[in-house]
């Protein structure tokens, strides 16, 4: 067949015709189905269905369509980008193009069939719907969220956005390794807690709160302190772990016990207006790489003392959760091998490259 030139779109050309009801629509009365969507492998999709990505399908119709008669379905997510082939398709020649009104979406919601659902119910590919929608996360990094085990030490202003996004996101197991109780002071920048909740330990509140959040994540309240001695135990079997403390002596406990079993670790850190994001890959750098020797007066770095900015903590804690889920969906994180410095009060951020210390004391050449 000669190849044909699709003619560019002319004023008025979105209108719902050219269109088909999914709730009436006869899959048989079609030759073929063409899916446009550009990451259609690794979603949901119409059995039979052949992709076709919008651009490909447009340049050459004929390595799609083997007739100018042809019976037609085009398909994706809500129906736009389908809507666009069949009536460019129509207006090159093509007399029988037309498009699944309301897309994949619609078609599901209407009791039509799917494959490629990744084991995901009904239910969870709803939940999740606008996650599975984003290319790099896929029917298969949301099912590989849903099988894995998330540890975040700390449930204060670091860990509290991070418990609530990665809650939301469809971690499978939540880990919380927290030992304080929620003071007055907390309020302001740790909004998973009310003033009923002062008093209250911080895990038995987060613990509720995921479960409010997702049937989907199991929240698992661990209120106990980390230390050299306790960190192993409490990370073991995690893919990875979020550090959300605020003190130097944790970070690297966290870090050296996450080392010696291979488990990648998001770290964060406030200081008023700043904070800091860095992720620790087995085989990296270390946190004693990054900082290699604590401040003499580290004990008295925290928020408690030096004070921090609610909204400051709650980006540092998102950048975190979305390192974190990053790694759970199976996807490469973006800070490793790299510190992000953020200053809230000039509105800036750079980021530094960290390497591994051939002389650092946990992981260098001479390490024991």
């Amino acid at each position: 067949m000669r190849a044909r030139t699709i003619p560019p779109p002319s004023l008025g050309w979105v209108s719902d015709a050219n269109t088909a009801d999914p709730r009436t629509v006869d899959l048989d009365a079609f030759d073929q189905v063409l899916d446009v969507r550009p990451d259609s492998h690794d979603r949901t999709r119409i059995e039979g269905s052949v992709a076709a990505p919008l651009d490909a399908l447009l340049a050459a119709p004929e390595q799609f369509i083997a007739s100018m008669s042809e019976h037609v379905l085009v398909v994706c997510d809500v129906g736009m980008r389908s809507l666009v082939a069949a009536r460019r398709l129509t207006d090159a020649g093509y007399s029988s193009v037309v498009s699944l009104a309301g897309g994949i979406d619609e078609w599901r919601r209407s009791g039509g069939a799917l494959v490629g659902t990744g084991g995901l119910t009904e239910v969870e590919l709803d939940r999740f719907d606008r996650q599975i929608k984003v290319p790099d996360i896929g029917v298969r990094g949301q099912s590989r969220m849903l099988g894995s085990i998330v540890t975040v030490v700390g449930a204060g202003g670091l860990g509290v956005p991070v418990i609530s996004y990665l809650a939301g996101a469809g971690v499978g197991t939540l880990r919380i390794v927290d030992h304080d109780a929620v003071d007055r002071t907390n309020l302001h920048r740790q909004p998973l807690y009310g003033r009923d909740d002062v008093g209250r330990m911080k895990v038995d509140i987060a613990e509720h709160r995921v479960r409010t959040i997702s049937a989907e994540t199991k929240p698992v309240a661990i209120p106990e302190r980390l230390t050299d001695e306790t960190a192993p135990e409490l990370i073991s079997g995690s893919d990875v772990v979020v550090d959300a403390t605020d003190n130097f002596e944790a970070r690297y406990a966290l870090s050296d016990a996450a080392r010696a079993v291979g488990i990648p670790v998001v770290s964060g850190a406030v200081y008023r207006w700043e904070g800091q994001v860095t992720t620790l890959m087995p085989g990296g750098p270390c946190y004693r790489c990054v900082f290699p020797v604590s401040p003499s007066v580290s004990r008295h770095l925290d928020c408690a003392v030096i004070g921090a900015v609610g909204p400051v903590v709650a980006t540092i804690g998102a950048v975190q959760a979305t390192e974190a889920l990053r790694i759970s969906a199976g996807l490469d994180p973006a800070y490793d091998g790299t510190l992000l410095m953020y200053d809230a009060g000039s509105g800036s951020s750079v980021r530094l490259e960290v390497r591994r210390r051939a002389d650092c004391a946990a992981c260098g050449d001479r390490a024991g």
